[in-house]
């Protein structure tokens, strides 16, 4: 536990740097995959910048993605009620975060049963679109971060939306239902996986930040 603090508390120092304050160039044209995030209304607006900077340490530390996914490293994070009028975009994924993903309250609600997350098959292809169970993923977090503090629970919280985010992209990304015995596609990720920081990438969230 006290290690797992100790990457918590390195890799949250470096959120912290460059979460304060959080604004983003986007161009007339977008070229790459584009996710637009949906949260709740009543979920703090820090939560989705200092997501974005936990996903693009992710997408950098090559060595914790799914063998043979090719996900697109340069993909543009956007929130969906940022100004998007006159702006073109290629490709876009739909990520919908459903509960208080920001904080962890819920986790005293008996006991739920469900994915963690999921994307929709459609006419035998796989949408654009994630669903993320904020209220289910913090539930299935209380025992790994009992001993936290807030800000440690938070950084793991956004870990653990970032993997199972991850996961369902890669569905999209083969247009495969199926998964594999080990990494991110396994079909039910451990919380210690969940969790994980990235082991290239503790500090360089400064300079970037299933089932």
């Amino acid at each position: 536990m006290n290690s797992l603090r100790s990457q918590h508390r390195q890799a949250l120092e470096a959120i912290l740097l460059v979460s304060c304050v959080w604004t983003m160039t986007l161009h007339a044209q977008q070229s790459g995959a584009t996710l637009v995030f949906y949260a709740q209304p009543q979920v703090s607006d820090e939560l989705l910048p200092a997501l974005f900077q936990v996903l693009r340490a992710d997408l950098d530390d090559e060595a914790g993605l799914p063998n043979g996914v090719q996900f697109d490293k340069d993909a543009t994070f956007v929130r969906g009620s940022d100004d998007l009028l006159g702006i073109t975009f290629s490709r876009i994924i739909t990520v919908k975060l459903l509960g208080r993903c920001d904080v962890l309250p819920q986790t005293s609600r008996p006991s739920l049963q469900g994915p963690l997350g999921w994307v929709m098959l459609v006419s035998g292809k796989i949408q654009p679109r994630i669903s993320i169970d904020c209220t289910r993923l913090a539930q299935v977090l209380r025992p790994a971060v009992a001993g936290l503090n807030k800000q440690e629970r938070r950084y793991a919280m956004l870990q653990a939306i970032a993997h199972v985010l991850l996961h369902e992209w890669s569905h999209i990304a083969t247009q495969s239902p199926a998964h594999t015995a080990g990494g991110l596609t396994r079909a039910d990720l451990s919380v210690n996986e969940l969790i994980a920081t990235p082991k290239r990438n503790q500090l360089s969230a400064a300079s970037h930040y299933s089932r």
